[in-house]
């Protein structure tokens, strides 16, 4: 005899489902929180959010066909079948050497972080919808320049950490479209230094932290099975910051807000599958750095200003993958990243360039396992800056600067 589900026995499982996810949802929360995500490319955005897309120079939207597609693209999850959880791992080394017009060089204590990205997805059987719960973090930085670079008044140790929890759903309108969206719940947390200039040591602090929640929305138009295109928007954040300012040794800390700007980003893509071994897809991504202006830390004692005045700038990304039948597959992609940081506004915190990232991955997949690894390698021509000085100390962040950028990623899926 085969049992009978009862409709309470479905809202039960449901039920339990709804609070595993919830206990999940706050475990890695409070993980993520941790974590300064390191400098990668266009200001401060972390484009990279899965080892696969990675591979590929990040050109997925169009592809969308693992659970990480609740980032690139949330329609792209009615491909998917069953419930698949996947857990990326992104370690990220960040170098950066400085040359001062008069030959004097400084290097920037390196950085290595590890920048988790953590993704459900549930798409039943037979049934023409899915839903999703992603974690991330889509900008953060961590730097360190030393105190004795000679521009410690720009800039010292700045991290800015900033998480995501992105739950969506997915609804299949036709055998060839697919839409997709979801609520983005996202923390930030500042924590930026810099000297003052008078006396040896001093310094300027401001830690803070806000909440803001956005959206993101996505498509997927497939009207052949060779061809398919993507498009995904993620909405803009404002963060309202409280928390502290210091100016030490001078004064003691005291309240102090902000208001941050982070911008919207816009992903067009077109998947072209000549045979089930191949898949060629190429991507635009724009992010609208142009929304950050001047940052003004609100205190008693006087505001203090932090001009950004950034631009607009893209990621082109191309990628490539062949599958075998064995259950191996291989990728490689190469993705350009625009300089978001104008000479006029520049400052050694965010020591951005417009960078060529190299990419190349190898996966398996047997049964309901499946991994992918990724190597990855930023170069960037040298940056040399003028007519940047302090005009409260006469302090110059002049110079020519080189940055390198090393990644390693790992993606672990399991299917249930």
């Amino acid at each position: 005899m085969i049992p009978m589900t009862t409709p309470s026995a479905i809202s039960e499982r449901s039920a339990r489902r709804i609070h595993g996810l919830t206990d999940l949802a706050v475990r890695l929360g409070a993980c993520l929180a941790l974590i300064p995500a390191a400098l990668s490319a266009s200001g401060t955005r972390v484009g990279f959010k899965d080892a696969f897309a990675t591979a590929r120079g990040n050109a997925f939207v169009a592809t969308a066909d693992n659970p990480s597609a609740i980032y690139y693209n949330p329609a792209g999850l009615t491909q998917l079948k069953g419930e698949e959880f996947s857990a990326t791992a992104y370690e990220v080394s960040f170098g950066a050497d400085y040359r001062a017009p008069n030959g004097a060089a400084t290097s920037m204590n390196h950085q290595d972080q590890f920048i988790p990205q953590v993704y459900y997805a549930w798409a039943p059987e037979n049934a023409s919808w899915a839903l999703g719960l992603g974690f991330y973090c889509p900008f953060g930085l961590s730097t360190d320049w030393p105190t004795t670079s000679g521009f410690r008044t720009f800039a010292t140790k700045n991290e800015e950490t900033y998480y995501t929890l992105n739950p969506v759903v997915a609804w299949r309108v036709s055998d060839m479209l697919s839409l997709g969206g979801g609520l983005t719940f996202n923390r930030l947390k500042v924590d930026l230094r810099r000297g003052i200039g008078l006396m040896p040591g001093d310094e300027f602090r401001f830690n803070a932290d806000g909440n803001d929640i956005g959206f993101n929305l996505g498509l997927r138009w497939q009207p052949a099975e060779q061809h398919a295109f993507g498009l995904s928007y993620q909405h803009h954040t404002s963060f309202d910051l409280s928390g502290t300012a210091t100016a030490s040794p001078y004064a003691p800390g005291e309240a102090a807000t902000s208001t941050f700007d982070f911008p919207e980003v816009l992903i067009a893509g077109y998947s072209y599958r000549p045979t089930p071994q191949w898949n060629v897809e190429a991507n635009i991504d724009w992010t609208n750095w142009s929304r950050l202006k001047t940052a003004v830390i609100s205190k008693p004692s006087g505001a203090v200003y932090l001009p950004f005045n950034w631009q607009a700038s893209c990621f082109y990304e191309l990628g490539l993958t062949r599958y075998f039948p064995s259950g191996w597959q291989v990728s490689a992609g190469y993705t350009l990243s625009e300089n978001s940081v104008p000479d006029a506004s520049w400052n050694p915190a965010v020591p951005d360039a417009t960078r060529h990232f190299w990419c190349a991955g190898v996966g398996y997949s047997q049964g309901l396992v499946r991994f992918m690894l990724t190597l990855q390698r930023a170069t960037a021509p040298t940056r040399t800056i003028t007519g940047v000085i302090n005009p409260a100390t006469g302090e110059t962040a002049n110079g020519s600067y080189s940055t390198s950028i090393n990644t390693f990623a790992l993606s672990l899926d399991y299917r249930f």
